[in-house]
């Protein structure tokens, strides 16, 4: 096999580089998680309506009777099925109010499993940081100091893992992978997603007061924002499994391993 000439190399190079999608900004996500607001908002609001209803559900349950908070890890349902119609606006493929509803019995388990180990830590690491600035010395100063750092940790990976375990395209990778991926993501580019996690917060605190725009707007806006700035990024850190050809009959049971043989050994 001959070597590759200099120009033939960056030739490739540069259609590999093309076969990338651009570096996400964040101010461009949110215009144009805006602009996806506005052309989807009867499903995105209806979909945010059902978690703002299941969310005063756990709240106000809770404050009358606490063990109701136990049932926390169930917003997590309406949160993926928030998150998957922002995934598909992403990803420009069609969407209906019930891709939400299907996100729920699709991807269920991945969102209990993840969504209830994020707010386990944001528990212990919110814990101790209450205890540590309680005690009021310097261990405890420290103790809450590292919690902080562990409780800002969580919130960046939360809104990076919530957009990847939507995303249509990586539905079938197992959820350990996406977390994997998720934190990858984060220590290879702290800082961007950290402004992420930033604007995200801020939308969400502003949004407390205004209890209605909470239950009806900001969670979809947050998803679309979010799936625009992680998708991207993602894609191009780690590109998703391709999509299967839908023209492409499947192999017989059995024959697999004979038709991609007698395909390695086809002349080319």
């Amino acid at each position: 096999m001959s070597a590759l000439s200099p120009s033939e190399s960056a030739r490739r190079r540069s259609v590999v580089k093309s076969d990338r999608p651009p570096a996400p900004r964040l101010g461009g996500a949110i215009r144009a998680a805006g602009g996806d607001f506005y052309h989807h908002s009867l499903r995105l609001v209806a979909a945010n309506l059902v978690w703002g209803l299941m969310f005063s559900v756990v709240l106000l349950g809770g404050l009358a009777w606490p063990p109701i908070l136990l049932l926390s890890p169930l917003l997590t349902l309406p949160t993926i099925g928030i998150f998957r119609l922002a995934a598909l606006i992403q990803r420009d493929e069609f969407v209906a109010l019930s891709d939400a509803f299907i996100a729920w019995r699709r991807l269920g388990r991945r969102a209990l499993a993840m969504g209830t180990g994020l707010l386990l830590c944001m528990l212990v690491f919110g814990t101790n940081i209450y205890l540590g600035l309680s005690r009021g010395d310097y261990p405890g100063l420290a103790l809450a100091t590292m919690a902080l750092w562990g409780f800002v940790v969580t919130v960046v990976c939360s809104c990076v893992l919530w957009p990847l375990a939507a995303d249509p395209r990586r539905e079938t990778l197992p959820v350990a992978e996406i977390v994997r991926l998720g934190f990858l993501l984060v220590i290879a580019f702290p800082v961007r997603f950290a402004r992420l996690a930033l604007v995200v917060a801020v939308i969400m605190i502003i949004s407390v007061p205004e209890y209605a725009g909470l239950v009806s707007v900001s969670v979809a806006f947050v998803a679309l924002l979010a799936a625009r700035y992680v998708l991207p990024a993602a894609d191009r850190f780690a590109p998703p499994p391709p999509i299967a050809d839908p023209e492409t009959q499947p192999a017989e049971d059995g024959d697999g391993h004979l038709t991609s043989a007698i395909g390695a050994a086809r002349p080319r």
